[in-house]
């Protein structure tokens, strides 16, 4: 397994111990089988940004939803898109989430250097993302990054902690890719 899916796996594993068309409900519930049983699979209804697909093959199989650009592999681009969908049943802050975050950020690249970046403001007038950037020159499978979370619902009513995270193995494939998902977040 590649350090890059190594690294993914785990982020998604740690993002499932703390519970990314768009629908009338942000937030969907799938169950699926994983090691002979149903688990249910939060899935974040984005839409592929233009010039981008989504990779069902690995979101399946990480739990995630991942992007990546037309013509590339998870394993060859520069950069990709994943969104994450956590089960806040005790209706924590956002702030309690991303704080969480940032500190196994801290815990596992202790070169990283986090940076508050102004809100996005959603097209539909939904509360505003909150929006980080991760540099971590120690993390050679993801030294970039940049993590978006709100809060969500489903159609039952359910809280949900959405993430929308941007990573790359270079700043210029960031840069190359951040106008993508600026435009996934906006639509949200």
């Amino acid at each position: 397994m590649s350090s890059r899916w190594l690294h993914l796996a785990l982020v998604a594993a740690a993002v499932a111990a703390l519970a990314p068309v768009p629908a009338a409900a942000e937030v969907e519930k799938i169950m699926q089988v994983c090691d002979g049983k149903l688990c249910p699979f939060f899935r974040a209804s984005f839409a592929p940004p233009k010039g981008w697909i989504e990779d069902q093959e690995n979101s399946r199989k990480m739990g995630i939803v991942i992007f990546v650009p037309r013509g590339q592999t998870f394993h060859s681009a520069g950069a990709i898109i994943y969104a994450t969908a956590r089960f806040n049943r005790d209706k924590k802050p956002i702030a309690d989430f991303i704080e969480q975050d940032q500190a196994r950020w801290r815990e596992k690249a202790k070169d990283v250097k986090i940076t508050g970046l102004p809100q996005v403001e959603r097209a539909n007038g939904k509360e505003a993302f909150r929006y980080f950037e991760f540099e971590a020159p120690s993390m050679k499978a993801q030294p970039f990054e940049r993590v978006a979370t709100v809060s969500d619902n489903d159609n039952d009513g359910n809280t949900f902690v959405v993430g929308l995270v941007l990573t790359a193995k270079s700043a210029k494939a960031l840069s190359a890719a951040e106008p993508a998902y600026l435009a996934m977040l906006k639509a949200y």
